[in-house]
């Protein structure tokens, strides 16, 4: 799942949206709704470190088994004090408003031993995955172990890098994109990807401003 502007930039101009919010309210409600129906959540150390996103499900979304949050960080930068370290509050998690899943951090071998300790001491698992053959995290023995972990639905949340990664590794096969009314952005656009083979099926729709674009691989 991804959201673009009318451009195809996954982020948009500084000044709108606060640099990070493409998507409407009504957008951003589905994707709770998404982030409570699948086992995990996976993104990349790169929208980390640029968002510091919780991951966490929150209402309308269906709070009461929480998805595994899952990071790609290959050389271990993830910050102890990321907001996906924070509790959710006591009342919020009462009242079924808000809940966050463990934290999992794939790495390469050898990860750095002191952000190891206190990565660990904030509650994170850390996996030490072999790299592909070109040089990145393997996205095959990543997808395995979750496999072994339980994990039989998961949603990519993550940059371009990432996303084109998981789809020349063909790791994707269900695709949901909205574009927000915005024109303009930064940073690179995903659009041919959308042109990367027939889809079995598809279906345009609109959600508040957005329009929405979803379909199989």
């Amino acid at each position: 799942k991804w959201a673009q502007t009318r451009t195809g930039q996954l982020t948009p101009p500084e000044d709108i949206g606060e640099g990070r919010w493409i998507s409407g309210l009504a957008s951003l409600a589905e994707v709770q709704l998404l982030r409570g129906r699948v086992d995990a959540i996976l993104t990349g150390i790169g929208t980390v470190q640029a968002d510091d996103p919780r991951l966490s499900v929150r209402a309308p979304g269906d709070a009461s088994n929480p998805p595994m949050r899952v990071v790609f960080d290959s050389y271990l930068h993830m910050s102890p004090d990321a907001r996906m370290f924070e509790p959710v509050e006591s009342s919020a998690a009462a009242a079924g408003h808000e809940a966050a899943g463990p934290v999992v951090i794939f790495t390469r071998p050898g990860p750095k031993p002191v952000r190891t300790r206190k990565l660990m001491a904030k509650g994170a698992e850390i996996v030490a995955l072999p790299p592909d053959d070109d040089g990145q995290l393997s996205l095959w023995a990543a997808a395995e172990w979750l496999w072994q972990r339980g994990v039989r639905r998961s949603l990519l949340e993550a940059g371009p890098t990432l996303i084109q990664s998981f789809m020349e590794h063909h790791l994707v096969d269900q695709i949901r994109v909205y574009s927000g009314d915005v024109s303009g952005g930064r940073g690179t656009s995903l659009g041919a990807l959308l042109s990367d083979g027939r889809p079995k099926a598809r279906l345009h729709r609109e959600s508040g401003s957005d329009a929405v674009l979803e379909y199989f691989r």
